[in-house]
């Protein structure tokens, strides 16, 4: 999870006014057993930006929307391909959207789709499948690759309570 955690806060580099996506995913959530849900825009997010180390805190600045997905299941098959149509959709229907990663393996797949405005990055969606766990991954923002490769590299420990004030 905290490797999740990294990559979502690393890759949410990504112009503000990105288009959102809308997410309904309260019949998967009901039949995992575990779930993590992650939703952080404005004071949140600069709360969990403030508490990253200084060297990253310029690369984090530009993000204005993060939101994570993450349902482990007891068995497989107890969601399908059919269950994320509905987010494929928003994305291949909105103008600036593209994909630009998909790979499947046997019982595995990930899908990497961007949204660029004025020739730039300002969106990213992460889909990854596997038989007993899905991943979504929502970010909106601006990112440059060596910004990326810093953050990811970088040994990030959010706490999330403490960003909220708890």
């Amino acid at each position: 999870m905290k490797t999740l955690l990294t990559a979502t806060l690393a890759l949410a580099l990504l112009p503000a006014g990105a288009q959102t996506i809308d997410f309904n995913f309260d019949a998967l959530a009901a039949k995992a057993k575990e779930k993590a849900e992650i939703t952080l825009e404005a004071p949140m997010l600069e709360q969990a930006i403030k508490s990253a180390p200084d060297k990253l805190k310029d690369k984090l600045g530009n993000v204005s929307r993060v939101i994570v997905r993450h349902y482990e299941f007891e068995q497989p098959g107890q969601y399908s391909d059919s269950d994320l149509e509905a987010v494929r959709k928003q994305v291949s229907a909105r103008t600036g959207w593209s994909r630009i990663l998909s790979t499947k393996e046997e019982h595995e797949s990930v899908e990497v789709f961007m949204l660029t405005q004025d020739g730039k990055a300002a969106g990213f969606l992460l889909i990854a499948a596997e038989p007993k766990e899905l991943t979504v991954v929502h970010l909106v923002g601006s990112i440059d690759l060596a910004s990326l490769r810093e953050v990811v590299n970088s040994t990030i420990h959010y706490d999330l309570k403490a960003a909220e004030g708890q």
